[in-house]
């Protein structure tokens, strides 16, 4: 996308979605365990990053599914629609009540890439690819990558090395800024908020890639992971 590979990128749309069990404790506690500051964050650093920009406008819409009372929050479906310099558009879907997915599409003026799966971890997960430029496609698929060590591994360099991490704190605040305009929104009945202007100069770079094989689960475990953990 930097490259400017697929032109312009104009589009991005994303869904992610789970399907939670009554015990997981993200579905007692309202919004503020709910999807959006959950599995919201995903699409929303996504695009911020491959955009490059950070958004003007937020609107959301919630939804209740029929069936769903044990999850404890007013949407547990949210739809969301993000502004950004340049008219470009942003949309994407998260939910706690339906099959699990996950996926996104940027669209440019010359072709798009669609990332299916493009979020989730672990073993028999390969993030992969497939593209679409000038009519011609193309495909990838990744190797098993264990995240988590990438990222221990990538945050102690920047302990030994006395070095600013990124993402550093002020990416993480600028997604809670889009985080709270949403919630702003779906408390309003799906009015649009508007955001300050803001801009930030640095951006993930592929130097930044980690490439640790997965790690084997360990065979015994302590404390609240003593316990193996539902689906979802």
């Amino acid at each position: 996308v930097r490259k400017g590979d697929f032109g312009d990128p104009r589009i991005f749309s994303s869904v992610f979605t789970q399907d939670l069990k009554p015990e997981n404790h993200r579905a007692k506690n309202g919004f503020d365990s709910g999807p959006i500051p959950d599995i919201g964050t995903y699409p929303i650093n996504a695009v911020r990053n491959i955009f490059g920009l950070e958004p003007t406008e937020v609107t959301a819409v919630g939804f209740k599914t029929p069936g769903r009372e044990f999850l404890k929050m007013e949407h547990d479906t949210i739809s969301v629609t993000l502004r950004f310099p340049g008219d470009r558009v942003a949309q994407f879907t998260v939910s706690y009540a339906a099959a699990g997915t996950d996926c996104y599409k940027v669209v440019g003026t010359k072709g798009d890439i669609e990332v299916n799966p493009a979020y989730t971890w672990g073993s028999g997960v390969k993030i992969a690819y497939k593209t679409k430029i000038d009519g011609k496609e193309d495909s990838k698929t990744f190797p098993e990558t264990d995240q988590f060590g990438g990222e221990t591994e990538y945050f102690s360099e920047c302990i030994l090395n006395n070095t600013d991490p990124e993402a550093d704190g002020e990416e993480g605040l600028l997604d809670v800024h889009v985080i709270l305009a949403i919630k702003e929104s779906l408390k309003a009945n799906g009015k649009t908020v508007k955001l300050e202007a803001r801009h930030r100069n640095k951006r993930p770079v592929l130097d930044q890639a980690k490439k640790l094989s997965l790690a084997k689960q360990p065979k015994h475990f302590i404390g609240r992971d003593s316990q193996k953990p539902s689906t979802g």
